[in-house]
């Protein structure tokens, strides 16, 4: 039964979908940090970007171990898209772009004998 009205997605996708999203939010800010303090140093703009890239990247992290049992991953890979920086957003991104949709819905119980 969908959570709300007219959406035909199950919870875990509407999860993956969302972090999809902020795999990939999280690397452009990685290559933006790291554009700001070693292609073109700016002190502020490196300050103002590493900010925002640290709630980013903790939100990442938070959304990856919550969605983690849900969808199967081992602890070995949670770690390796956590600490790879900008290759685990993309290889996150990419997991959950190949994944199948039938791994993402719930199987329906069938209905109970009375």
């Amino acid at each position: 039964m969908p959570d709300f009205a007219d959406d035909t997605s199950s919870e875990l996708e509407r999860k993956a979908k969302a972090l999809m999203f902020m795999a990939l939010f999280e690397t452009v800010t990685y290559v933006l940090l790291f554009y700001f303090w070693v292609i073109a140093p700016n002190d502020a703009l490196k300050a103002v970007v590493g900010f925002f890239h640290g709630l980013v990247w903790m939100a990442f992290v938070a959304m990856t171990v919550i969605i983690r049992p849900d969808i199967g991953w081992t602890w070995g890979y949670t770690a390796l898209v956590v600490l790879t920086g900008p290759v685990g957003g993309v290889l996150v991104w990419w997991r959950l772009r190949t994944t199948p949709r039938e791994r993402l819905v719930p199987h329906a119980s069938p209905p109970a004998d009375r």
